[in-house]
């Protein structure tokens, strides 16, 4: 006699993937639901209240899945839920890459949404506790018996459920401050995001601050409005005491460059004032109308005014006020008036102090090269090594499933 299967409706238990994928989504725009009405960020409480949290929390999933025998229970620790969660967690976290974050004049959808702040919305938040939910019901679980075959489920389960308790949780504590510095100045005050003032545990003293520079370039500009005529693909002519070239139809030679220099009556001569800006004595033909043309080109500065060399009705040669190739800051950290130690900061090489991440971000740009203060970026991560436990925990298990695979080869060969 043929059996009859009956087809499961949706809703009914055990749960599989369209009901796994419904309840994510769910969440996720229940919290930008959450969110538009709020209108604010979530502000997660610090050390202690994070972490007794977090272990009422883990009380929580256990007492749940030791005592209440429920399908819903049963459903948290599937794949099916585990996959849907970790996909619309994906998703959000893929798009905190996509949208700045922290911008300040963002448009009004995505301020409505939370996802200029990502980590601080509601739609994170609950999407977070929805996988950290059927993360911790799935590692109990698979916990019990302790066997080496468990032993890489756990660990990569395990580790990102303390990666995502550690970043969330964990951003209550986190530090980062602000700190500009005058050159030969000290200062111990600090100032957040709202612009709110901290002293330092320590005193900051700015004894250098240095810009590499890259070259200036010259550009073809427009006399009517004093834009740059430039189609894509075009390039800046590079300055370069020698050097000849070509920038459209006009053929340049570069006769005579100075780094820094001042105008004295009709040419520019070198000096080393403050505010010195880059000239170059260039001489433009214009290969289509033969004519010729020699003068003095500067970017100018903030105490020097630019210069250009009118080449036609049409267009002039401007000088474009030379990039920082890098920058970086000498410093000097008291920990008191005998007790101090020195480092340079650069761009991307931040220094370690008690605990502190110390970044150069910032310089007085309109003054440029010549700029008489530093902004300094101090960021302090105490959950940081928790993260780090966590990627580690990962990487373990997933070395250890590649070295059970290679077993398992090994034994069928």
């Amino acid at each position: 006699m043929e059996k009859k299967v009956t087809k499961r409706g949706f809703g009914q238990h055990p749960w599989g993937y369209p009901e796994s994928f419904t309840i994510a989504f769910s969440t996720l725009i229940l919290g930008f639901i959450i969110q538009a009405f709020t209108g604010t960020g979530v502000s997660l409480p610090g050390w202690p209240v994070n972490i007794i949290i977090a272990a009422i929390f883990i009380l929580y999933i256990f007492l749940i899945h030791r005592f209440v025998k429920h399908p819903v229970v049963k459903w948290f620790s599937s794949p099916q839920a585990a996959i849907a969660a970790i996909s619309v967690f994906t998703i959000l976290v893929l798009l905190m890459g996509f949208i700045p974050q922290r911008q300040a004049e963002a448009p009004e959808f995505l301020r409505l949404s939370g996802l200029n702040f990502i980590t601080r919305s509601w739609a994170y938040l609950m999407t977070a506790l929805l996988l950290l939910i059927i993360l911790g019901f799935t590692i109990i679980r698979r916990f019990l018996p302790i066997t080496v075959k468990n032993m890489a489920f756990f660990l990569n389960h395990a580790g990102l459920w303390i990666v995502i308790v550690a970043a969330s949780l964990g951003s209550a504590d986190l530090w980062r401050l602000s700190l500009p510095v005058e050159e030969g100045g000290v200062s111990f005050t600090a100032y957040d995001v709202n612009n709110k003032a901290y002293r330092l545990p320590f005193a900051v003293k700015l004894i250098d601050f240095e810009i590499e520079e890259y070259s200036p370039r010259l550009g073809l500009m427009r006399n009517s409005d004093g834009t740059l005529k430039m189609k894509k693909g075009d390039k800046l002519f590079e300055v370069e005491k020698g050097k000849e070239g070509m920038l459209d139809q006009f053929k340049l030679f570069v006769v005579n460059y100075y780094e820094n220099s001042r105008k004295d009556s009709l040419r520019y001569d070198t000096s080393s004032m403050v505010g010195a800006a880059p000239a170059a004595l260039v001489v433009a033909i214009d290969t289509r109308e033969k004519d010729t043309v020699l003068g003095w080109i500067s970017s100018g500065s903030f105490n020097v005014s630019p210069s250009y060399l009118p080449l036609n009705r049409e267009v002039s040669l401007a000088m474009i006020s030379p990039s920082p190739e890098k920058y970086s800051s000498k410093i000097r950290i008291f920990e008191t008036m005998e007790e101090y130690h020195d480092f340079t900061v650069e761009v991307n090489k931040p220094v370690k102090f008690s605990g502190w991440k110390i970044y150069q971000v910032g310089y007085n740009e309109r003054m440029g090269k010549w700029s008489n203060y530093s902004i300094l970026e101090l960021v302090k991560d105490p959950w940081l090594p928790v993260v780090y436990i966590g990627i580690f925990m990962i990487l373990a298990g997933s070395l250890y499933l590649v070295w059970m695979g290679r077993a398992k080869k090994m034994e069928e060969k």
